[in-house]
């Protein structure tokens, strides 16, 4: 870090060019017409790019509380990013695909830097200027974990922006958001932001709330012209999370009631993040080169009870420490080298990281009877014999450690032919990982009365290496044809997300070897484990995506018009899913699940006069195996779990002007969010219905701040935004209720 920041100080000092900014390629806002400010990878502009694209600007997302990626959920088409867990439980599901643990299926970039590690996606949003989704396979510029589409912010920039701002919000159970951001015309940028609830979810075991948080973001930037062809950016951002969270509620299959949150040990979830970001941008006569480097620090820590009963089953304390270091270099042509028909780039990527894990399982005492001691003692009983530990509680200790490393080098070219821009690209990939494990126990028992009260220990091992390496060839074809008001396009793309390593079904391996070593002199015949070291690998998720839409935009008068409409169909090879292994295991694992596919459509439309504006957005996905049996069933024909089959959003807005200079405008609107059905298991015998929320919020604009009421999910409506097993039972989690926002937010 410091290597960095040092650098940053002498660039600073270096005299600067006479020349002025050098000129960005704009993206037009599909749903507002803004301008956003591109990423360095961007070539076309958006109404050229052969793929839906929405993209929100800052007021757009100030007037509807979007400070964190969950609120774009049912904004995007077929975007679902559930709300639920705590920041860790990040997962995102988009055209009926997803992940709920390790890779994700969408790419996050910050300013242009990869985000490397799925805990740190549920991050806040507290000084982005714009966030803009491209749908479909974008593997060939972005590369792994991208097979749907990449998410790209843009965060407040002293190269446009000159100003500061300071807001402050208060809402429903004592949540505070405060944040400020600052912009000078030197060249520097800043902002900090912290955020407290009390939380919605009550425990009724100690009658706390759990779902308690603060957190507290900072980012530093620093954007300077150096020379009249040399353009550096330094970006330093952290953040910290504490918070607790899980308010997971037992459901009962046969009359479908659902408990209280009732859980008698901790749960909670803490994170650092820092990144720090060089940018370089330099300029010839005839080629411009980017460079991006990152340094990448995550620090996490999830305390979990993993039974989430009353009862003292088993809990599990996870740390990480993960760094990470890219680069990135993006060669386009300028003057000579490009031509009026022909534009291109070629880029050349590189990562590596390392992950410190350790994830110990505690058993305890209802937990070793009941899975353990139950088990054994079900054949010893037969012989008048009994298994006893002296142990009351003991730890199942796992210990890893994750090297992954990679490199890319791809290519697109565009050709404009007249009406016709024709893409075509092609991403090289290798990636490595590799892993060491060393998971033990050590328990002293006895067999009554044949040992009497004699205890002997009984340790069980289990470490070794795994290694798992694959280089993927991402082709991508793409067309479009320009009428004027209307473009119609089609892509041809593959994607993939990467393979990796169980890490939590470690405690269950260990736990059939312990019973093995405790059973091996014994004439009792234990069931068979259904996991192995086999689980203890997954492979990569492949995709193959077609896709044909169309882009309109036009006006009529004051009356203007602009949507995007297409539908696609995805095959699916090798798709990651997480199951739990048969009755009552501790852990969950990452399976290969077959084949399968996904259908759909999607459209966006938008409508403004004078001061009325509407925007709507609706997707629609059927995701289904293909070719999937788990040994115990055929889930062929079935439809993909935690995926919605309707995504739906739709605002109206309207703005009342005031002739008065101080106080200038009034602005409100009323929009609802709708999305189901959600299947919640592979057997489709449990779904979420089709539902619906609705909000509405005001604002009054003034001349030097802006005051400001939200309300969320107006009606109370109650609904599942989670479902899960553990120990062979099943539990939700349900909604957060009614809110309501008051805010103020100031210029400067």
């Amino acid at each position: 870090m410091i290597l960095p920041l040092f650098l940053s100080s002498v660039l600073l000092a270096a005299p600067a060019g006479d020349a002025g900014p050098a000129e960005e390629t704009a993206l037009s806002d599909t749903l507002s017409g803004a301008v956003l400010v591109s990423d360095y990878k961007q070539v076309l502009p958006v109404g050229q790019v052969a793929s839906p694209v929405t993209g929100l600007n800052m007021a757009q997302m100030d007037t509807r509380g979007i400070d964190d990626i969950k609120k774009l959920s049912s904004l995007v088409p077929n975007l679902h990013i559930p709300d639920y867990g705590s920041s860790m439980t990040s997962s995102v599901y988009l055209r009926g695909f997803g992940s709920r643990i390790d890779n994700p299926v969408i790419g996050l970039y910050i300013d242009d830097i990869p985000v490397m590690n799925k805990n740190s996606y549920d991050t806040g949003m507290y000084d982005i200027s714009s966030a803009m989704l491209l749908r479909g396979p974008q593997s060939t510029l972005y590369g792994r974990n991208s097979m749907c589409g990449v998410l790209s912010l843009t965060t407040f920039s002293p190269e446009n922006c000159h100003e500061s701002r300071i807001s402050l919000e208060y809402g429903n159970a004592n949540s505070v958001l405060a944040r400020l951001s600052v912009c000078g015309k030197s060249g520097f940028g800043a902002s900090v932001a912290y955020r407290h609830t009390d939380g919605f979810y009550l425990n009724t075991y100690d009658n706390e709330y759990v779902d308690r948080s603060d957190a507290l973001n900072f980012r530093f930037r620093v954007w300077k012209q150096l020379r009249r062809n040399l353009i550096f950016e330094n970006i330093l951002s952290a953040s910290l999370t504490d918070q607790g969270g899980y308010p997971y509620r037992e459901y009962d299959p046969e009359s479908g009631d659902l408990a209280p949150v009732a859980y008698n040990d901790p749960c909670r979830y803490r994170r650092l993040n820092v990144t720090e970001g060089l940018k370089f941008k330099y300029m010839s006569e005839n080629w411009t080169l980017n460079s991006v480097t990152s340094l990448q620090f995550l620090a996490d820590k999830m305390v979990m009870d993993q039974d989430f009963t009353t009862r003292s089953m088993f809990t599990l304390a996870q740390e990480q420490l993960e760094g990470a270091v890219t680069q990135e270099l993006i060669l386009k042509p300028e003057g000579g080298w490009r031509k009026s028909w022909w534009n291109w780039q070629t880029g050349f990527f590189a990562f590596g990281k390392y992950n410190d894990m350790s994830a110990p399982v505690r058993f305890k005492h209802d937990g070793i009877q009941e899975l353990i001691l139950d088990n054994a003692n079900a054949g010893l009983s037969q012989m008048g014999a009994s298994l006893l530990f002296q142990e009351d509680e003991f730890d199942i200790p796992s210990d890893f450690g994750i090297a992954t490393a990679g490199a890319a080098l791809y290519h697109e070219s565009y050709f404009m032919l007249g009406r016709w821009t024709l893409t075509a690209g092609i991403r090289f990939d290798y990636e490595w990982s590799g892993m060491d494990y060393d998971s033990r126990a050590v328990v002293h028992y006895t067999v009554s009365p044949f040992m009497g009260d004699r205890y002997i220990p009984c340790e069980s091992v289990y470490s070794g290496r795994e290694d798992i390496s694959y280089l993927e060839i991402m082709p991508k074809l793409s067309a479009l044809y320009d009428f004027g008001a209307f473009k119609l396009f089609a892509t041809f793309s593959e994607g993939y997300k990467s393979g990796g390593f169980n890490t939590q079904i470690f405690s269950d391996i260990l736990q059939n070897k312990l019973m093995a070593e405790l059973m091996k002199d014994s004439p009792v015949t234990l069931p068979e484990s259904s996991v192995g070291a086999d689980d203890t690998v997954y492979k990569p998720e492949r995709s193959l995506n077609v896709e044909v839409g169309t882009r309109f935009s036009f006006s009529r008068g004051q009356h203007n018009f602009r949507g995007t409409a297409s539908i696609y169909s995805i095959m699916c090879l090798n798709q990651q899913i997480t199951v739990f292994p048969t009755g009552t295991s501790t852990g969950r694992m990452m399976a290969n699940a077959g084949n399968s596919r996904s259908i759909g459509a999607e459209a966006e439309f938008g409508y403004g006069y004078r001061n009325f504006s509407m925007t709507a957005t609706y997707g629609f996905c059927d995701a289904r195996f293909t070719n999937y049996n788990d040994g115990l069933a055929d889930y062929k024909g079935k439809r993909i779990p935690y995926s919605p089959a309707h995504t739906l959003n739709a605002r109206v807005q309207y703005r009342w002007d005031m002739d008065n200079d101080y106080f200038r405008s009034i602005t409100a609107g009323v929009e609802v969010s709708a999305l189901g059905k959600i299947w919640w298991d592979e057997a489709n015998t449990l779904s979420q219905p089709f539902y619906a929320v609705l909000g509405a919020d005001v604002r009054g604009h003034f001349k030097w701040f802006d005051i400001f009421l939200r309300g969320e999910n107006l009606t109370d409506s109650r609904y599942a935004v989670f479902y899960f097993k553990s120990v062979g039972k099943s539990f939700f989690q349900m909604s957060k209720p009614l809110r309501l926002t008051v805010g103020v937010s100031v210029n400067l």
